[in-house]
């Protein structure tokens, strides 16, 4: 699979919380749409330090079987 993708998480408010070690990844993630991002308090962010729902990760999923 191709993981050249890469998506500037600098747009959400939260994305410089992103952990060095995953970065890449999340930047990936977000480029090819798996993650879209969470809205909380009227804002889209990525919440890396945050924990997903069931609901979440089964959306990532999804659209990963998708691409």
């Amino acid at each position: 699979m191709d993981t050249s993708k890469s998506a500037d998480i600098g747009a959400f408010p939260d994305g410089a919380k992103t952990g060095s070690w995953a970065e890449t990844a999340v930047k990936w993630a977000v480029a090819e749409g798996l993650v879209t991002g969470a809205v909380k308090n009227g804002v889209t962010v990525l919440d890396p330090t945050g924990v997903a729902s069931r609901a979440q990760v089964a959306t990532i999923l999804y659209r990963f079987c998708k691409i």
